[in-house]
């Protein structure tokens, strides 16, 4: 796993981020890991969602492929 330093952070930041910590019971650094996975739309969350999202867009269920081969090879 790779690791991140951030040099010269406002000490406002650093505290907004320790009080965001603490309300939802998290170290320091795995809350700024979540703001950073939210911040760039990596969130598992958001991918979740949006798995969800797509699915329900696409309607289901579907059929088997075999169908469509055979639909495909017979006319």
């Amino acid at each position: 796993m790779a690791h991140l330093v951030l040099n010269d952070v406002d000490p406002r930041i650093i505290e907004a981020l320790r009080r965001r910590a603490d309300v939802r019971g998290h170290a320091i650094a795995d809350e700024a890991k979540v703001v950073l996975e939210e911040a760039l739309g990596v969130s598992r969350g958001r991918a979740l969602r949006e798995a969800q999202r797509i699915r329900a867009d696409l309607g289901g269920p579907f059929g088997s492929s075999a169908d469509v081969v055979r639909e495909g090879r017979d006319g």
